[in-house]
């Protein structure tokens, strides 16, 4: 039996920055086309960014800036000693931009990175893990405490989508749901979807 998600990944770009490499860790994209997202402000899944160290060794932390590019605002997280941050309250399809500066013990700031640009999806990528007797883990990350439910097909030309289960993401995020399909299916395609 074939087994197939409909999403995709898109590239996030990052740049080379004064202290290393800023990346996002976690693509957080599912495919717009089946994603069902209705209300004008949905928060996105949690997304983690992750830079290098600072090589000076008066480095005693770092902060990440971020905020909605066109916005006067911009938030700030003191990280400390750590060179990673998950985001939980980001807002689905706002466009973001993020940048980390290192500080010394009288707090003084380096200059920053080169910014990077990220739009945050409200469904993660749907990820399949395949288990024994032909069973199936689907597992996605949304919004803290957002009811989602999964759906599958086995064909796309058209599609006929039924609900699976459904279930709220816990605390980190995430949602975890089984499948365990016929054995005489040849195909079966899934989606995550926010009422």
């Amino acid at each position: 039996m074939k087994i197939f998600t409909c999403s995709k990944i898109i590239s996030v770009w990052s740049d080379n920055i004064s202290i290393g490499r800023m990346l996002l860790i976690s693509s957080l994209v599912f495919a717009t086309q089946f994603a069902r997202v209705e209300a004008a402000a949905v928060n996105a899944s949690p997304c983690t960014l992750a830079w290098n160290q600072c090589p000076a060794s008066t480095a005693s932390g770092y902060t990440l800036y971020y905020g909605i590019q066109g916005s006067t605002t911009t938030n700030r997280v003191d990280v400390g000693n750590t060179n990673q941050v998950t985001l939980k309250s980001l807002s689905a399809t706002s466009n973001y931009f993020f940048y980390v500066v290192a500080y010394n013990s009288s707090g003084i700031e380096s200059p920053h990175t080169s910014a990077m640009t990220y739009t945050p999806e409200a469904l993660s990528v749907l990820k399949l893990t395949k288990l024994a007797n032909g069973a199936a883990s689907l597992h996605f990350l949304a919004t803290t405490g957002a009811v989602c439910h999964v759906e599958y097909t086995s064909t796309l030309n058209p599609p006929q989508w039924q609900t699976l289960s459904g279930a709220t993401a816990d605390a980190n995020g995430n949602i975890t749901i089984g499948d365990s399909p016929p054995a005489n299916l040849t195909s079966r395609f899934y989606r995550a979807v926010m009422p």
